[in-house]
C-alpha cells in the first residue's frame, strides 16, 4: 500500500466487487470517540498550521472547555481572525471581536474511515476518492473505520470587517485610557477634551478624494463602529431563480418569452388624494388588444389556446364582480375551472385593482369602485386571525384545524364563496383572513355589526368601523376560534355577553384604582393571600400575563403578516404552470388536485406512526399521484426516524 488517508464519511462508500453476491466485510464500531471542530479556515496537515488554528481559538484549554460544555448553554468557542496582529506585536484592531462557534444541538455522529490505496492512485483520479476506489481491485484497497466523531463545534456566524487604527491619534488615546480600564487615565482623557472639540472633524471638509494618491491615516479621527454588521447570522433571503431563465454554456442568462407580466394595478396610499383605477394598465390593454386581433396572446404559444381560455376566465370574473365588488383571491380560486387557472392573474388584472394598505388590503376590487366612498363597503373589510404556535403544536389542535383547500378546489356554492370559508362559531374555517360579511352568521357578531355606528370617513386602521366595534368583533372571534381549535364547542355566555357590551377598547381603561376586575367579566373570589406580598390589592405580574394569554385564547388578530402573504404568493407562482404549455402540468381530469364539495384532502384520523406502507402511499397519492407511484415502485417500506 503506497498511500493512506483519513476520511470523514457520512454516506456509504461502496466499491464494485468482481463477484456478485459477495458480502462486504464487517467491522466492529468499538473504536475511539473523537470530538471535532469545524473551522471556517484553510488548515493544512502540517503541525504549524494546526497549532496556529488552535491559538486563534484561544488555546487548547479553551477548545477542550468548549467541547465539554453542555449543549444548552450559551458558552461557545471564540475564533479571533486577527490573531496574527496580536502575535506579531502590540498592534490591535480597534473593534476587535471574534466569531463564536457552538456545539451542534443534536448529535450527528459520523465515522472516520482510513482508506489505503496504491501510491499515485488518488492523484491519477484527480483527487476523487470514489473514482479512486472504483478503479482499484478489492484486493489492493483497504478501508477501515478508525474513529467516530460524536461531538462537533461548528461556526455559523458571519465574520465582520475590523478596522486597524494604530496611526490615528484619537483612537490611540482612547485605547490608552478607556480601553485600559485605568481610572486615572480615563479621567485625564475626559478632562483633556474641550466642550466643543473640533479635532475629530477638522480634516473632513478638507479631504481631497483622489484615487491616485493615498490620504494619510492621520486625517481620520473618528473611530469606526464596534460592528459593521448588526446581525451575527446572515439573513435568509430565500432567493429563488427565475423559473423561465436559462443559462447557456457561456454563462449568459436569458429569459424565455413565455413569461407573461400581469401589470396588476396597485394603490399604495390610503389618503384622499389616492386615485382609484378605472381601467387596466395601458401595457396590459395593449397586449390584450393584440390578442383580440391575432387570436394569440403575446408571449404565449398558439397551440396553448391561452387567449381563448383568458376570455372564458374574464367572463367568469366579470359575472362574479357584478354580484360582489370586492373579493379575496382564495375565494376566487373556487370559481375558476382548473384548466383556466393559468390565465387567472392576467384576467384579474384586466377587471380589478388592489390596495396595498388599509382595511381592504389583500383583496381584489372592481375597477371604478372606491370602498372609501360609502359605508356599504364596510362588510368587505378584511380581518386576519392567526392561531399561535404554542397552540398549533398541540395534537388536539392539529385534529381540529382543517387542511387548507387545494389550489384547484371547486366552491360548493355556484358563483359564490364556499361555505367552508364562513365563520359561524361551530367550526374552524378554511382560511383565517375573513371579511366582515363572512362573520355575520355568528349571532354575537351580527348583533355588534347591526348596532355599529359608522365613521364619517374611513381610516387606514379600522376602515368605516369604530375601534370599539372592531375590538368587540376581534374578541368574540378570538375567543370562539381558540375554543374550537382546542375541541371545545361550548362557549361561556358570560364572556360573550361581556365582549358584546364592552365600553372601552383597552382593558387598562376598565380598571378602577385599587381594583382589578377580570378582563372577561367573571368575578373571581380570592383571599388576600392570592395577591402579592404586602396585600396592596395588586395582581401579581405573572398572573397578569396569564390573564392576557387566557383572554386571547391562543389566537392573534391583526393584519395578514407580510411573510405569510409573500409565502402564499410564492406558492402560487410555483403552482402556476408555464403559460406556453400549462396544460401538461395541470391535467384537467386530475382528481387529486381538485376537492369536491363533500370530499376532504386528507383523512384527519390518519396516524403516520401506526399506518402501513400502503396506507401512507395512499395518502401521498391524494396530493401527488406521480410521486406516490414512484415511491411505491422504488421503495419496499418506510422506517420511522426513531428506529434508525
Amino acid at each position: 500500500m503506497g498511500e493512506s488517508m483519513a476520511l470523514d464519511l457520512t454516506r456509504e462508500i461502496s466499491a464494485p466487487t468482481k463477484a456478485s453476491g459477495v458480502l462486504a466485510k464487517e467491522y466492529t464500531l468499538d473504536i475511539p470517540r473523537i470530538p471535532s471542530v469545524e473551522l471556517p479556515l484553510r488548515v493544512s496537515g502540517s503541525q504549524e498550521s494546526v497549532v496556529r488554528a488552535i491559538e486563534m481559538c484561544g488555546g487548547l484549554t479553551k477548545v477542550k472547555k468548549a467541547l465539554n460544555a453542555h449543549k444548552d448553554t450559551h458558552d461557545g468557542l471564540e475564533l479571533f481572525l486577527n490573531h496574527e496582529a496580536k502575535r506579531d506585536g502590540p498592534n490591535t484592531f480597534f473593534n476587535e471581536h471574534p466569531i463564536v462557534g457552538r456545539l451542534v444541538p443534536q448529535r450527528d455522529e459520523s465515522i472516520v474511515m482510513k482508506a489505503s490505496l496504491p501510491r499515485g492512485t488518488l492523484k491519477a483520479c484527480g483527487g476523487d476518492i470514489r473514482k479512486a476506489l472504483a478503479s482499484v481491485p478489492s484486493n489492493r484497497q483497504k478501508v477501515v473505520p478508525v474513529g467516530i466523531i460524536n461531538n462537533t463545534i461548528r461556526f455559523r456566524e458571519m465574520s465582520d470587517f475590523q478596522v486597524r487604527l494604530d496611526n490615528v491619534p484619537s483612537a490611540c488615546e482612547f485605547n490608552e485610557s478607556i480601553a485600559s480600564r485605568d481610572w486615572d487615565s480615563i479621567q485625564q482623557y475626559v478632562n483633556s477634551i474641550p466642550d466643543q472639540d473640533p479635532r475629530p472633524f477638522e480634516n473632513i471638509n478638507n479631504l481631497m478624494v483622489n484615487r491616485s494618491s493615498q490620504i494619510p491615516s492621520t486625517d481620520f479621527q473618528l473611530p469606526p463602529p464596534p460592528r459593521l454588521s448588526m446581525v451575527n447570522i446572515p439573513f435568509v433571503y430565500k432567493f429563488r431563480g427565475n423559473p423561465y431563465a436559462t443559462k447557456s454554456s457561456s454563462g449568459e442568462s436569458t429569459v424565455r418569452g413565455t413569461y407573461l407580466k400581469n401589470y396588476q394595478q396597485l394603490v399604495h396610499s390610503f389618503g384622499e388624494n389616492a386615485e382609484i383605477p378605472t381601467t387596466a394598465h395601458p401595457s396590459l390593454q395593449e397586449d390584450y388588444q393584440k390578442a383580440k386581433v391575432t387570436g394569440v396572446y403575446p408571449g404565449s404559444k398558439k397551440d396553448s389556446k391561452f387567449y381563448e381560455k383568458l376570455e372564458k376566465c374574464i367572463a367568469i370574473l366579470q359575472e362574479a364582480f357584478t354580484r360582489r365588488p370586492i373579493w379575496v383571491k382564495r375565494h376566487i380560486d373556487g370559481l375558476i375551472p382548473q384548466d383556466l387557472h393559468g390565465t387567472l392573474k392576467i384576467a384579474l388584472s384586466l377587471v380589478s385593482y388592489r390596495f396595498t394598505k388599509g382595511p381592504w388590503r389583500n383583496t381584489y376590487i372592481r375597477f371604478g369602485i372606491d370602498p372609501r366612498s360609502s359605508p356599504e363597503y364596510a362588510i368587505f373589510q378584511t380581518e386576519y386571525f392567526k392561531v399561535e404556535g404554542r397552540l398549533q403544536k398541540s395534537p388536539l389542535a392539529a385534529k381540529n384545524i382543517p387542511e387548507p383547500p387545494s389550489k384547484y378546489y371547486r366552491s360548493n356554492k355556484v358563483g359564490g364563496i364556499d361555505s367552508r370559508f364562513y365563520f359561524d362559531g361551530t367550526y374552524v374555517p378554511w382560511y383565517l383572513m375573513l371579511q366582515i360579511d363572512l362573520l355575520l352568521q355568528e349571532p354575537n357578531i351580527a348583533a355588534v355589526v347591526a348596532d355599529a355606528t359608522y365613521l364619517d370617513k374611513p381610516t387606514e386602521l379600522t376602515g368605516w368601523l369604530q375601534e370599539l366595534d372592531l375590538t368587540k368583533i376581534r374578541k368574540i372571534v378570538k375567543y370562539e376560534l381558540g375554543c374550537l381549535v382546542q375541541g371545545n364547542a361550548i362557549f361561556n355566555e358570560y364572556k360573550l355577553k361581556f365582549f358584546r357590551n364592552m365600553l372601552y377598547t383597552k382593558e387598562s381603561m376598565m380598571h378602577n384604582k385599587g381594583k382589578s376586575p377580570d378582563a372577561d367579566g367573571d368575578v373571581e373570589m380570592t383571599n388576600s393571600s392570592s395577591t402579592s406580598e404586602g396585600n396592596d390589592g395588586k395582581v401579581p405580574k405573572d398572573q397578569e400575563n396569564q390573564e392576557d394569554e387566557d383572554e386571547d385564547n391562543g389566537v392573534e388578530a391583526g393584519e395578514l403578516d407580510d411573510a405569510v402573504l409573500e409565502q402564499e404568493e410564492e406558492d402560487e407562482e410555483d403552482e402556476d404552470a408555464e403559460f406556453g404549455d400549462f396544460e401538461s402540468e395541470a391535467p384537467q381530469n386530475s382528481d387529486s388536485a381538485r376537492l369536491g364539495p363533500d370530499t376532504d384532502s386528507l383523512n384527519p384520523d390518519f396516524d403516520v406512526t401506526t399506518a402501513t406502507f400502503k396506507e401512507i402511499i395512499a395518502q401521498i397519492s391524494q396530493r401527488d399521484p406521480e410521486a406516490a407511484a414512484n415511491l411505491a415502485r422504488n421503495l419496499d417500506g418506510f422506517v420511522l426516524e426513531s428506529e434508525l
